[in-house]
């Protein structure tokens, strides 16, 4: 029998599709194929060939959808090229699977070409058609998260279909306790659209003036004056040094951060960003719900701050231990190779 070629796509809106990824090829006993248009250069893995794609966007091109398709504009040549690409590998590398996070058309073309998917699972309202027919189509679902945590509207078919493999981050098995240092506050601001403006944070560090803020992440400039205790870093490689030494993480309810600090065992107050299908709002009640997190739906007054950064210091974070064991990336990568085999063998 051939050796079987595993795919993996990962989405480019935001970093944390790409983190996802290399933690489970990392965990992956076998080669991995990585497509994506926001890929690092290169990685230290052995088994990851990388395959970049071109974006699926032009100017002026308006990206039309139907109610089976998410995105579908006609006469972008980088979403012809990248489909090209993608099913030039179907055709090398079978037999193949391809594991989809995400995208329901990439999904769709695979199915198309006959070639068996696994489709990771997203948070929030997620039962529109072109969700439904991507699930249907798959040969398993994948949620990175524990089961308690999935949505209480998911149908039973759904859930039966999914491999909940907890938490998946890079950071698994690194938690630090000892290294958190009283009164500090590190606030991660994302890469896929934020919230988190240098005017409100300016706001909060002075309302909190015993508190020393750093801030990672993309934060427009602008006029505003920081006061002594805040600090803006800007993106870094790794923010494993300031989320273990913090008594207390801000940030919002993108799946990757919430994996590390899940990881990282950090008490955490959440501030969902506005994304589709209510996604991040969805993850950030259901953290509240579970004692993981406090969560504001909206952004905090800013007198509101002391009180609220009291608050999250008596979160208890070895409730994270039934979110993230270390094992996520292990189970999601034994997901992958059961499917593989039992699709393809």
């Amino acid at each position: 029998m051939a050796e079987l070629n595993i795919g993996y796509y990962a989405h480019h809106h935001g970093a944390g599709h790409v983190t996802r990824a290399l933690a489970i090829a990392a965990a992956f006993d076998g080669p991995l194929t990585l497509f994506g248009s926001r890929l690092p250069e290169q990685v230290e893995l052995p088994n990851v060939q990388l395959c970049p794609l071109p974006p699926d966007v032009a100017p002026g091109v308006e990206g039309e959808a139907f109610a089976c398709l998410h995105y579908a504009p006609l006469g972008v040549a980088g979403l012809r090229e990248r489909m090209g690409l993608l099913v030039d590998w179907f055709r090398r590398a079978w037999p193949c699977l391809l594991v989809v996070d995400v995208s329901v058309e990439v999904a769709l073309l695979a199915r198309l070409c006959g070639v068996p998917t696994i489709y990771l699972r997203q948070r929030g309202s997620r039962f529109d058609a072109a969700h439904e027919l991507a699930y249907a189509s798959a040969s398993r679902l994948l949620a990175p998260y524990p089961e308690h945590l999935e949505e209480p509207a998911t149908p039973a078919i759904w859930r039966a279909k999914t491999c909940y493999a907890g938490s998946l981050s890079r950071y698994a098995g690194q938690r630090r306790d000892s290294l958190r240092e009283p009164g500090t506050v590190t606030v991660i601001a994302g890469h896929g659209g934020t919230a988190f403006s240098r005017a409100r944070l300016v706001a909060a560090a002075r309302a909190c003036p015993a508190w020393r803020w750093t801030v990672l992440g993309p934060v427009a400039e602008d006029a505003t004056v920081a006061p002594a205790n805040l600090s803006f870093l800007g993106s870094v490689a790794n923010p494993a040094p300031w989320l273990t030494r913090a008594e207390l993480v801000v940030g919002s309810a993108g799946d990757s951060l919430v994996a590390e600090l899940a990881d990282l065992r950090c008490r955490f107050i959440c501030l969902p960003d506005a994304r589709p299908f209510d996604e991040q709002l969805s993850t950030g009640r259901l953290l509240a719900m579970q004692g993981l997190a406090l969560t504001g739906e909206t952004w905090p007054a800013d007198d509101d701050w002391p009180e609220l950064l009291a608050r999250a210091r008596g979160l208890d974070p070895e409730r994270w231990a039934a979110v993230g064991d270390g094992e996520g990336a292990r189970r999601a990568a034994a997901c992958i190779r059961e499917v593989a085999q039992e699709v393809l063998t």
